[in-house]
């Protein structure tokens, strides 16, 4: 009987919120209870690349809803992220990658908000596509590229006598999607050898401007986010994990994003190129600024997950995430 009078209530009160005035959506109450009206203050967000397009859009909408709340982000690699939470200099960071034992034991609480994996990519235009398409490349093949350190040819990864010479791109920053590559080769990201460029969007370019280059990118920036295909020029390269040199059906890679996605959802993508995107801070968060907008990122911003070209949380790790975050801050 009690929760009937509430379900009442409740459908009254957003009756009436529905019907209200601009002043009472002005008081209306946050998720965490506390008026609107009464959230402010300002934070800093820092941190990879992987996670900065949808968390620069999300502190835009939230913004918008809480003005009295200002949200600076920036994107300068998953460490340096880390760095400035450590030192003060960012109360958020973005983290695209697991926490080292000794940055958990430095405090650093982390909440899941989005998934995403990284992909190793070619141009499209490279004379060896063909070849590089129905063969792909093995794991050791990739390691032989990216920690050898040795000027190789197409020729010597494919089988076949081509003299076109490999350009290998690697990652300059403290970056989580190297990090994440680098383990899948078994190796740390110190150990991978290359030209090295600073962001997906450079690494995008390099890509694209030499043919015969190879490099790795986080999904999100392999994408046009507006058609949901591949960005002009380029290609994921598949892996051959069974090293039989030929693309089974299931190693396949992906014509457009809802597909990557889909592969992230039911694992047939390789689980060492997949992670978890989280937003990490010192230890519980209790400003209620911080609060407000982590609710908000796993409640009504969820819906901007695919729009920005990530992998939304699947219901068992929102929940996760929720109960992380209400178990968290309630002991504050």
């Amino acid at each position: 009987m009690v929760r009937s009078k509430g379900i009442i209530l409740f459908v009254i009160l957003l009756t009436i919120a529905g019907c209200g005035s601009p002043t009472s959506e002005k008081n209306a109450t946050s998720v965490t209870g506390t008026a609107k009206k009464d959230i402010s203050g300002q934070f800093s967000i820092s941190g990879g690349y992987a996670l900065y397009p949808l968390i620069s859009k999300l502190a835009g909408d939230f913004m918008s809803i809480y003005p009295d709340v200002k949200i600076e982000v920036t994107k300068v690699g998953t460490g340096k992220g880390i760095e400035s939470l450590l030192t003060g200099s960012c109360q958020v960071a973005m983290i695209s990658r697991p926490l080292t034992d000794e940055e958990i034991n430095a405090g650093i609480w982390v909440i899941p908000v989005a998934k995403d994996g990284v992909a190793p990519i070619v141009n499209q235009k490279n004379p060896n596509i063909e070849r590089i398409m129905a063969r792909g490349l093995s794991p050791d093949e990739f390691m032989q590229v990216f920690s050898s350190g040795l000027n190789l040819f197409w020729g010597e990864l494919l089988e076949s006598d081509s003299r076109d010479k490999v350009t290998v791109y690697t990652r300059a920053d403290e970056s989580g999607a190297a990090d994440i590559f680098a383990a899948f080769l078994y190796k740390k990201a110190t150990d991978l050898k290359g030209i090295g460029v600073t962001g997906d969007d450079e690494m995008i370019m390099s890509i694209q401007k030499n043919p015969l280059s190879i490099g790795f990118c986080n999904f999100t920036y392999a994408f046009d986010l507006s058609t949901g295909e591949r960005k002009k020029d380029i290609q994921m390269i598949p892996c051959d994990l069974d090293f039989d040199n030929k693309i089974d059906r299931v190693e396949e890679p992906f014509r457009n994003l809802e597909e990557a996605h889909r592969s992230l959802w039911l694992g047939f993508y390789p689980d060492q190129l997949c992670r978890e995107l989280t937003l990490g801070t010192i230890g519980k968060p209790t400003d209620p600024a911080i609060r407000e907008f982590l609710y908000f990122v796993l409640g009504e911003g969820q819906k901007s997950i695919t729009t920005t070209g990530y992998c939304p949380l699947n219901n068992v790790y929102l929940n996760y995430s929720l109960d992380l975050l209400k178990q968290e801050t309630s002991l504050k």
